[in-house]
């Protein structure tokens, strides 16, 4: 198929690297393939012994090539970091990661933000927070997490001890969202990176002085879009390269 070609040409050079072991981080942002390439790559990670880091942002990878991804996670022992930010995903992709996270990945870093994630994507992730012990740092800004899912997440981080920075700006959490996540961030002894500003219209200070209080921060809006605007041209770059 055409898009199967593409994705071979595209990934041609680094599918080779990962059959020999040669590499340790391959960033495609914007030159993956889409879900053809997670496809062909899931297939080599399934037998790769040294990837650490990959970078899939801004690849068009929708939950087929999650689930792929996912099931190359649940045998693979290196990788440490997936970057899938920019994606669509949904709550079928998330729902399969977060399967692998719960078996067996060595995962420290995980980026799923937006990925159009709702809350049963999100009650997913929480449950693999419960028996993971070794993800380090998880990104779900962006996405499309409301008060049900703030509340399986803010379960998760009442028992887990490995978290260290968790990314949930721009979610419509809503306020009670927002709080039952600071009470239950002030509880999470090994978190020490929580960004969260909910979408709701305003500002919201009982949310704000709950995390002032507890040594984390809301970030600005504009602080956002700042950085959302230095990624779109960086992956426009990516883009018209390949």
């Amino acid at each position: 198929e055409p898009l199967v070609a593409r994705a071979k040409l595209l990934l041609g050079e680094p599918l080779d690297e990962l059959s020999k072991n040669a590499v340790e981080t391959l960033d495609l942002m914007g030159r993956g393939g889409g879900d053809e390439g997670a496809m062909l790559l899931a297939s080599a990670l399934h037998i790769n012994a040294s990837l650490r880091q990959l970078n899939l942002r801004w690849n068009n990878i929708s939950e087929r090539g999650a689930e792929a991804l996912a099931l190359a996670l649940r045998g693979n022992t290196t990788l440490t970091s997936l970057d899938l930010y920019c994606n669509s995903i949904k709550d079928s992709g998330a729902t399969a990661i977060a399967k692998a996270l719960s078996e067996n990945s060595p995962l420290q870093m995980l980026d799923l933000g937006w990925n159009n994630i709702g809350d049963r994507g999100a009650g997913a992730l929480a449950s693999a927070l419960k028996a993971n012990r070794v993800l380090r740092g998880l990104g779900l800004e962006r996405n499309a997490i409301e008060l049900r899912g703030a509340e399986a997440i803010a379960a998760a981080l009442r028992t887990n001890r490995s978290l260290a920075s968790l990314q949930l700006a721009r979610n419509p959490v809503g306020e009670a969202g927002a709080v039952v996540l600071a009470e239950a961030a002030q509880l999470c002894w090994s978190l020490t990176t929580f960004d969260l500003m909910p979408q709701m219209t305003g500002r919201c200070s009982t949310v704000r002085s709950r995390l002032s209080l507890s040594g984390f921060s809301i970030r600005e809006e504009e602080d956002l879009n700042q950085e959302f605007n230095v990624a779109l041209p960086a992956a426009a770059a990516a883009m018209a390269v390949s």
